[in-house]
């Protein structure tokens, strides 16, 4: 665990620059926004907040694999072990920023009306659901598809490091034939409606199975990925 607990350190004092560039600029672009928006008299201006969390994620997920795995081999971590800390890393830095990121719409729903224009609506799952959600909602479910989309990231790298470029081009074909198909495009249409109606959760539950599922794939394909 001293092994995985030297990872975790190397990974972090890497995300610090990444971190502050990142949330340099998506302030930056809010505060901006909101000139705009004042100063333009554009009333309502959208802004979208949480989707470039959940790509920076994905990004720093598939780059573990590609460029941290040979590094940590060579250091004496085994596969297992640098999958492990890997996974920890993920959920870490999605839990991290998505509380940052809450943090952020509470004091800007705080003081607009009050202090600013109401000028800018951040997209948010009450927006989606067309309801009113609770904090532990919004960051839940935030958080739920970050680290989802990490964990994938991560399982396509290591099929990258593990199989090349073939593994990525046949999953992708895999996925699009499987969307054309009725019985499955459907489905999942009436799993993702019954969500925003708020009649069924499945959908909820299907993410989170496939959140369990994607960490044992990955720690499988890197058994034997080249390093």
């Amino acid at each position: 665990m001293n092994q995985v607990a030297a990872q975790l350190r190397i990974h972090a004092s890497e995300l610090v620059k990444g971190a502050l560039i990142f949330w340099t600029i998506l302030l930056t672009i809010i505060v901006v926004s909101y000139l705009i928006a004042f100063f333009g008299g554009v009333p309502d201006m959208f802004v979208v907040t949480n989707a470039p969390i959940i790509v920076f994620v994905a990004i720093t997920a598939f780059r573990l694999v590609k460029e941290d795995l040979d590094y940590s081999i060579h250091l004496g971590l085994t596969r297992n072990r640098f999958a492990l800390g890997s996974m920890v890393y993920i959920l870490g830095i999605s839990v991290l920023f998505n509380l940052f990121h809450q943090s952020i719409l509470f004091i800007a729903d705080t003081l607009q009306g009050s202090v600013l224009k109401d000028t800018l609506t951040f997209l948010s799952w009450s927006s989606i659901l067309n309801n009113e959600t609770s904090f532990i909602l919004d960051f839940g479910l935030d958080l739920l598809l970050t680290v989802l989309v990490g964990f994938l990231l991560f399982f396509l790298a290591s099929l990258l490091s593990r199989f090349g470029q073939l593994a990525l081009y046949i999953v992708g074909l895999v996925s699009i034939v499987a969307m054309i198909v009725p019985a499955v495009n459907q489905k999942l249409f009436e799993m993702v409606m019954n969500f925003y109606h708020g009649t069924d959760l499945l959908f909820i539950w299907g993410m989170i199975g496939v959140l369990i599922l994607l960490p044992l794939f990955s720690f499988f394909t890197l058994q034997k990925a080249s390093a």
